[in-house]
C-alpha cells in the first residue's frame, strides 16, 4: 500500500500497451488513478509489446530500456498500468531493484483511503487480503538469503505457513462480520422498499453522480473532481411531483476493467442496485470516451444481474458541449447539467412517470389454491373488491399497472376477465 502519512511518494509510471489494450488510450485514467493517491509522478515510460512475457510481462529488451530510463531518476515506487501476477511482480522487483505495484493494487489503495463506513473498510481489507494472499511469499524472501546449512528451509516454511494461517483467520473473521452487517442491510433494504420506491445512481467515476445526487435531494454530500470520491452508498429522499416519496442512492463510480476482487468484495454494496426500482445511468457527455465508459458500466451491471432493471440515461454536463447530435443515438435520455441545475425538473418528472405508471382497472380470476398470487396482487395493486364466484373461484377487482400485471402473469397462470383504464 502507498504510504500517505509522511512526504508525498514519488512514483514512476510504466504504461504498457499490449494486444489486449483498448483501441482508445486509457492513459489519462491511469494517471488520474495515481494522482488520486496523493503521490507525485516523477516520470512516465511508455512500452509497446506484441506479446506478454510469462515471467516479466515485458521482454528483456524492454526491461533494459526501462532500466536505463529510471537509473538516474529519484523515485520511491514503480507503478505498472497492466495487472501483474505474483511471479511477474517478484521477478521485476529483483531485476529492477525497486518496489513495484500494479493497477489492481493501486485501486485497492485508493479504495482503502476513501472508505468511511465500517462495512466499506471491511470490504476493502478483505479485497486487500485476498490480493495479498497470492503474493505472500514476497514477504519472506530474506529467509532465502540467510546463511546456514541444516534446517535453513524449515524455519522459512514454518514462518510462511504461520503467516498464511493468520491471514486465513483474519479473512474468516472479516467475512463473518460482513455477513452480520449484510443481514442488517437486507432488513433495512426491505424496509426502504416497503416505504418508498428506490432510485439508484450509477455511472463511470467522475461522471458527476454525487453532484446530481445533491441537486436531486438537496444534500451536501462530499463532491470532488477526483476518482472514487464516493465509496460508501448514500441514501436520501426525493420528493416527486405527485408528492410520493422516493429514495435515491448514490453508489461507487465504476471504471474500465474493474478488478474482479473489488467486484466480489463490494457485491453486498452493489446489491443495492439489484433491489432498485429504477437506475439512473449518469453519462459525462463532455468525455470523449463516453460510449466506452457507458459500456464498462453496463458490463458490471450485467455481472451483478442488475441489467434488467429499467434505466434512464442521464446525459450530464450538457452545458460543456456545443452540439448534442451524438447524444441522439442513446435511447431513453434526459439532458441535464447537475452543476447548473439544467433539466432537473424534466428528470424528476421522467423518474415519477417511470416509477408511477398509469394503472388499469382489472378483474382478475384465480383458483382458491393460488393464495400466494392473491397475496402478491394485494402487494402490487390497489384492491377494490374481492368475491368468490359461483364456480368457486376468486375474483379480484384491482387497480394495477401493466408492468406489475405482466410480472404476475409470468409467474402464475392468472386470467384478467375485464379491464379498463382506471380513473384518478
Amino acid at each position: 500500500m502507498i504510504n500517505h502519512k509522511h512526504s508525498k511518494i514519488k512514483t514512476h509510471l510504466v504504461i504498457v500497451k499490449g494486444p489486449d489494450s483498448p483501441i482508445r488510450d486509457s492513459n489519462e485514467e491511469f494517471i488520474s488513478l495515481v494522482l488520486s493517491t496523493g503521490s507525485v509522478i516523477s516520470g512516465i515510460t511508455y512500452i509497446n509489446v506484441r506479446t506478454y512475457n510469462r515471467n516479466t510481462l515485458i521482454g528483456k529488451g524492454k526491461i533494459d530500456e526501462l532500466k536505463a530510463t529510471i537509473s538516474e531518476e529519484a523515485f520511491d515506487l514503480l507503478v505498472f498500468s497492466h495487472d501483474l501476477i505474483a511471479s511477474q511482480e517478484r521477478n521485476l522487483e529483483k531485476i529492477l531493484c525497486c518496489p513495484i505495484i500494479d493497477r489492481t493494487r493501486l485501486i485497492l489503495d485508493i479504495f482503502a483511503k476513501r472508505a468511511q463506513s465500517s462495512m466499506g473498510k471491511l470490504q476493502v481489507e478483505l479485497a486487500q487480503l485476498n490480493h495479498l494472499s497470492t503474493r505472500l511469499v514476497r514477504g519472506w524472501t530474506h529467509l532465502e538469503r540467510q546463511k546456514g546449512g541444516i534446517g535453513l528451509r524449515g524455519p522459512g516454511e514454518k514462518q510462511l505457513e504461520t503467516d498464511r494461517r493468520l491471514l486465513g483467520i483474519r479473512i474468516k473473521s472479516i467475512k463473518a462480520k460482513l455477513r452480520k452487517i449484510e443481514v442488517q442491510r437486507a432488513v433495512n433494504r426491505k424496509s426502504r422498499m416497503k416505504a418508498a420506491k428506490t432510485v439508484a445512481l450509477v455511472g463511470y467515476t467522475n461522471a458527476g453522480k454525487s453532484t446530481l445526487f445533491n441537486a436531486l435531494t438537496s444534500s451536501e454530500t462530499y463532491v470532488a473532481d477526483q476518482m472514487f470520491a464516493t465509496l460508501d452508498p448514500l441514501f436520501r429522499p426525493l420528493k416527486s411531483f405527485n408528492k410520493k416519496e422516493m429514495i435515491v442512492s448514490d453508489t461507487v463510480g465504476f471504471i474500465r476493467d474493474l478488478p474482479e476482487t473489488l467486484v466480489q468484495a463490494f457485491l453486498s454494496t452493489l446489491e443495492e442496485l439489484c433491489s432498485a426500482d429504477l437506475i439512473l445511468h449518469i453519462l459525462d457527455v463532455s468525455d470523449q470516451n463516453m460510449y466506452e465508459n457507458k459500456h464498462s458500466v453496463e458490463q458490471v451491471l450485467k455481472k451483478i444481474n442488475a441489467h434488467n432493471i429499467p434505466v434512464i440515461n442521464v446525459c450530464n454536463k450538457i452545458d460543456l458541449v456545443r452540439s448534442n447530435s451524438e447524444i441522439l443515438s442513446i435511447s431513453n435520455t434526459v439532458q441535464v447539467s447537475a452543476q447548473k441545475g439544467i433539466g432537473l425538473d424534466e428528470l424528476t418528472e421522467k423518474i415519477t412517470t417511470m416509477l408511477e405508471p398509469s394503472k388499469t382497472l382489472r378483474r382478475i380470476k384465480l383458483d382458491l389454491r393460488q393464495s400466494r398470487v392473491r397475496s402478491e396482487i394485494y402487494e402490487l395493486s390497489n384492491v377494490i373488491e374481492e368475491i368468490v364466484n359461483n364456480d368457486n373461484q376468486i375474483e379480484i377487482l384491482c387497480e394495477i399497472d401493466d408492468v406489475s400485471f405482466e410480472r404476475l402473469k409470468k409467474n402464475e397462470k392468472i386470467e384478467a376477465i375485464q379491464s379498463k383504464i382506471a380513473n384518478h
